[in-house]
């Protein structure tokens, strides 16, 4: 009976060898492509936001669908040059806009009129606006010829303004959240010198003394504009790396971003349903969203590759939400629904415009929610849907 070795030759073992380093090397030789998430600001001289990846693996991406029935969203109003980057309503008729060039912008009908109530122009740009109740009002941002972070408060619905809170004086400071009327947290969007801070304040954040800046990771790198803080203190960041604190940005545990690309914005509607969107206006112009269902531990891969990044997401339970986003430069942009908490998702509304940031409001089984953004034409839109 013939038997078998079970040894391998000298040459199979090289043949082996050599196979073995070239698949290394291959795999260390993938390309890399430098991927850009946006130009910020859009008015006036603007800086890059973007990160050098490898080129993404091909895996199992969705397309939203054409939904035949989409929800009736509604083109409610438009503001002449207000690139709007937050907005925030406090009741359903009383709501706030933030936008480049020092503009904030007040309705009190709920959306279908504005006026604008706060422009001091450049170097001045709001990122962010929040309304505690529907006349204490804190907008963030930032002063753009000396790089302070910056941030106002209105105690009277904006008809008179804080002279400027500083919070750094080396970057960008971008939104605003509250957990509560006392836990408070802004995030960097840019630092000139060093890692990207959160600022924290726990005691209301009236004063510059009010706040502490922490860094939620030193290796660095800029964050999307929009983050998650909860009524637990608990919050949620990402961009090139996700970090996630669990005592309001007093301390911060980071990771690699949920895509192999970037992220940008974070929503948690409770600390275990949550979402990252993601997108780049180069070398391609695409968007992408994940989930997760148990806080972070695990995401899913992508579950929607839109035609244009996606910039906000907004849930109002664990099952029914929205993603909104687009691109100005190429005038792509629109707003995407899900009702089965992200896992598939359909074209709601193609608005032709960057869509920035989203709100909402319910009432029982009543909501409304309402998306701002801007056009190429830099003039601001709001859309509104209401059920």
């Amino acid at each position: 009976m013939k038997t078998c070795s079970r040894y391998l030759s000298i040459p199979v073992l090289v043949a082996i060898l050599i196979a073995l380093a070239a698949a290394q090397s291959s795999e260390d030789a993938a390309p890399v492509t430098h991927h850009v998430a946006a130009q910020a600001p859009v008015l006036g001289p603007s800086r890059q936001m973007g990160a050098d990846r490898a080129s993404p693996p091909a895996g199992s991406h969705f397309t939203g669908i054409v939904n035949a029935a989409p929800n009736p969203w509604m083109l409610q109003a438009t503001l002449p040059g207000a690139v709007i980057h937050d907005i925030s309503f406090p009741t359903a008729r009383v709501g706030y806009a933030a936008a480049e060039l020092g503009q904030v912008w007040k309705t009190t009908n709920g959306g279908t009129t504005w006026k604008e109530i706060l422009n001091v122009g450049f170097p001045y740009y709001w990122f962010g606006v929040k309304a505690l109740s529907a006349n204490l009002v804190v907008i963030s941002g930032f002063n753009d010829s000396n790089f302070e972070g910056i941030l106002r408060w209105s105690q009277d619905g904006g008809t008179t303004w804080s002279s400027d809170v500083i919070l750094t004086t080396s970057g960008w400071s971008y939104r605003t959240r509250f957990a509560n009327g006392q836990d408070g947290l802004v995030m960097d969007g840019l630092n000139l010198d060093a890692a990207n801070a959160a600022h924290y304040t726990t005691d209301g954040g009236a004063a510059a003394a009010d706040w502490t800046a922490d860094v939620p990771d030193p290796a660095g790198g800029w964050f999307g504009n929009q983050f998650s803080l909860l009524s637990n203190l608990h919050a949620r960041t990402s961009g090139i790396t996700y970090c996630d604190s669990p005592n309001g940005g007093q301390t911060w545990s980071c990771g690699p971003s949920v895509d192999s690309v970037f992220d940008g914005p974070v929503f948690f509607v409770n600390d275990t349903n949550g979402w990252v969107g993601g997108g780049e206006i180069s070398p391609a112009v695409e968007g992408w969203v994940h989930r997760t269902a148990n806080g972070g531990t695990t995401w899913s891969g992508r579950t929607l590759d839109s035609p244009w990044p996606i910039r906000e997401i907004r849930f109002l339970t664990a099952k029914m939400g929205w993603a909104a986003g687009g691109n100005l430069y190429t005038a792509v942009g629109g707003i995407y629904f899900s009702r089965d908490g992200g896992q598939t998702w359909s074209l709601d509304v193609n608005t032709s415009a960057e869509m920035d940031a989203c709100d909402s409001r319910t009432s029982g089984t009543h909501f409304q929610v309402w998306c701002a953004g801007y056009n190429s034409s830099s003039n601001g839109v709001v859309y509104t849907l209401k059920h």
